[in-house]
């Protein structure tokens, strides 16, 4: 998997890392969707509730004992996927020795924000943590095995596991069996892109500004929402830089999810 302006955690410590949230999950909580709260529990973490503005998602503190801070603003409620997935970043923190030790001799991680834009290592590891941990490798595997590859799965899967479209999307790309590509963008900026191991293309016409001519494209440059929120028909001269002349025609399938002044688009092929 690579992303734009994004660090990569080493393959074998991604698997470690994998392994031990799954551990986690089934021996902690055992039950989908996986609860935050029991594991924490289970764990003697305290956790709470409250309004904290934008000062943070989440916050993993110790003082003696370890407590997690969930920011709850505009209304939120403990079950939203944005909330689930703090919550188990947070519990990314304290399980991971090295996370939790740092904090033990007084070291500040972080406040926990916007997940998908991470620079910090100690960060990405945590996310890593958090998918694994709401979404167990071998029962997501169980969900997607012998089925051909759709928009439908990853939004009847993230139902199952109460997690977002986007993280959902991600950890299919990880560990699932159709290879796609992940394009965010913001203004008609492209803020990131995720893709498969054995993705067929990997250069974007432009890594800077949306291809014009997709989905997301018609959608920033001309406010067209009539295709997003359903599957299009899309071409791989439209979306990638080199493309073999065999190939120009190629066609791929584009699911853009718009909101508001950012937009996020799912990109396949048969």
């Amino acid at each position: 998997m690579q992303e734009k302006n994004k660090m990569e955690i080493d393959k074998v410590r991604k698997k470690e890392l994998s392994d031990f949230a799954e551990f986690i999950s089934i021996d902690y909580c055992a039950s989908i969707p996986v609860l935050p709260e029991i594991i924490a529990e289970q764990g003697s973490i305290s956790y709470s509730y409250g309004n904290y503005g934008n000062c943070f998602d989440g916050l993993l503190e110790y003082d003696g004992n370890f407590h997690i801070y969930l920011n709850v603003r505009n209304n939120l409620t403990p079950d939203n996927p944005r909330i689930r997935f703090s919550f188990a970043h947070e519990l990314g923190h304290y399980f991971i020795d090295e996370h939790r030790n740092a904090l033990v001799t007084g070291k500040s991680l972080h406040k926990s924000y916007n997940q998908y834009l991470r620079r910090n290592i100690v960060e990405l590891e945590a996310d890593l943590f958090a998918s694994n941990l709401l979404m167990p490798k071998q029962s997501f595997l169980d969900d997607i095995t012998n089925k051909k590859f759709s928009i439908d799965i990853i939004n009847s899967l993230k139902n199952k596991y109460k997690v977002s479209f986007t993280a959902c999307a991600i950890q299919f790309l990880n560990i699932g069996n159709h290879p796609i590509m992940i394009v965010y963008a913001e203004n008609n900026q492209i803020k990131w892109k995720f893709f498969s191991e054995d993705f067929r293309y990997k250069r974007l016409k432009n890594d800077n500004i949306v291809p014009k001519d997709t989905v997301i494209g018609e959608y920033f440059n001309h406010n067209n929402i009539e295709n997003t929120r359903k599957t299009e028909i899309v071409w791989a001269i439209d979306w990638f830089y080199y493309v073999k002349d065999e190939d120009i025609r190629k066609q791929f399938y584009e699911y853009c999810l718009p909101n508001q002044n950012s937009a996020l688009s799912v990109i396949w092929e048969d």
